[in-house]
């Protein structure tokens, strides 16, 4: 775990005896969005991003913008290209479990630490130019893929 996982989670919550590769519960993940609204408010109708176990990559928690704001749920995950997402965020067990205990917190730097160190990998399924077209500069941001200049 990184210095900058391990201060995200050290005023954590346990997580309820959770196993390697269990994504967060449906409800941590909405509260994560509605704790970063700056982050989700921007994002246009459909966008989703989803996050998966590498090592059980069968299920997906994703977030979805709708109408009435962004939705969490699980869902089946049959691939990169099938899963619907703009974006995909891959997490070793490690850093699953630094995600699980930052939901409710800081969960964007533990994400962004888990990227910069590549237990997360970010996978982004559209070019950058339609993701923030889409809403997603903000977020993207916070992932740590700060962007200027023209998009080709």
């Amino acid at each position: 775990m990184t210095s900058i996982a391990a201060e995200a989670v050290s005023a954590a919550r346990p997580s309820r005896g959770a196993a390697p590769g269990d994504l967060p519960e449906p409800d941590a993940w909405l509260a994560a969005a509605a704790h970063h609204d700056e982050l989700f408010a921007p994002l246009d109708r459909g966008v989703r991003i989803a996050l998966v176990a590498r090592s059980a990559p069968a299920r997906m928690l994703v977030w979805e913008a709708g109408d009435a704001g962004v939705d969490a749920r699980v869902e089946p995950f049959a691939g990169y290209a099938a899963s619907g997402a703009d974006i995909v965020l891959a997490a070793d067990d490690e850093s699953l479990s630094d995600v699980r205990r930052a939901a409710a917190g800081r969960l964007f730097e533990v994400l962004r630490a888990g990227i910069r160190s590549g237990h997360v990998v970010c996978y982004m399924l559209k070019r950058r130019c339609v993701l923030e077209e889409r809403g997603l500069d903000e977020l993207l941001d916070a992932l740590g893929f700060a962007f200027m200049g023209a998009c080709r």
